[in-house]
């Protein structure tokens, strides 16, 4: 039971960084259509962001969100507003192919700058503590409640928001928002500085429990596939509820099939994703149709 428990509360902590880790890819892809390859390179931006700002200054990676989240909403809407509006009413693939060469880019551009070598942000306060019985690290449970705190102001902000509304408007019907007067280029510009930055905090918060290097990426794109299928586009309680399931799935697969370890992630996304695909193609709670941003 009490190995029960303990893979239980792990996988829950995993799956609350799941869910504001996804946020961005959910969301882009629910306003804009366009499915974000390069999202766990920019994850990988911020944990490198992260690393870069406490060796130079030894800031706090939590501390260091406050100077990274402006600069990639900065980033992200450049990005919108330079390349991905370019394309963003063409045809899918074009933004397919457009985001994956910018993955690409991002991630042998980083090996050439920091080379291959795993770097890691370490903290005085990488331990755990006991509740219940259970072992609770001490940096993966800040970061569930950060990634609560985050996704309720997203909520917020997205329905009691004039900009927020505006948002919702463009994911729900383009045609309609731009009669009101809703500059539809600039809303997904500001949805795409939001979700980069989202998507870099995430990569920020995660440092100092993971190996940084730069082809950390890819797999963390194929989750947030995996979370968006279970969740639903652009649905903060779905991303939520994806993220858990995920995150729990992996951790009990983790502990109770022999010789497997931890290391079974990716393998357990890829089975989830072409599962739901076979059974629900619109994905399980519908979430791969036309969006409504919760």
């Amino acid at each position: 039971m009490d190995q029960f428990l303990q893979a239980l509360a792990s996988g829950l902590l995993l799956g609350g960084f799941y869910a504001v880790m996804v946020l961005g890819f959910s969301i882009i892809w629910g306003v804009m259509g366009v499915i974000n390859l390069a999202h766990g390179e920019f994850r990988m931006i911020g944990a490198y962001a992260a690393w870069a700002l406490f060796r130079a200054f030894g800031l706090d990676p939590f501390a260091s969100l406050v100077i990274i989240l402006p600069v990639m909403f900065v980033v992200g809407y450049a990005l919108q507003t330079i390349l991905l509006n370019r394309v963003v009413e063409r045809p899918h693939l074009m933004a397919l192919l457009v985001t994956f060469g910018v993955s690409i880019s991002l991630a042998n551009l980083y090996k050439v700058i920091y080379s291959a070598d795993p770097r890691s942000v370490p903290v005085s306060y990488n331990g755990s503590f006991e509740l219940f019985g259970v072992t609770m690290p001490i940096v993966k449970t800040i970061i569930f409640f950060l990634a609560l705190l985050i996704m309720g102001l997203l909520h917020t902000f997205l329905h009691h928001t004039r900009l927020g509304k505006s948002i919702r408007a463009a994911a729900q019907n383009k045609d309609a928002a731009r009669i009101v007067g809703i500059e539809i280029h600039k809303v997904y510009a500001i949805t795409a500085g939001i979700c980069i930055a989202l998507t870099a905090g995430a990569g920020a918060m995660l440092s100092p429990t993971q190996a940084i290097f730069p082809f950390m990426g890819p797999p963390f794109t194929l989750k947030a596939f995996t979370i968006t299928a279970l969740g639903g586009l652009g649905r903060i309680p779905g991303a939520l509820l994806g993220g858990l399931l995920l995150g729990v799935t992996e951790l009990m697969v983790a502990t109770y099939v022999p010789g497997i370890g931890t290391n079974l992630g990716v393998a357990v996304s890829f089975v989830l994703l072409v599962v739901i695909l076979i059974v629900r193609p619109q994905g399980l709670l519908g979430g791969l149709r036309p969006m409504e941003v919760e």
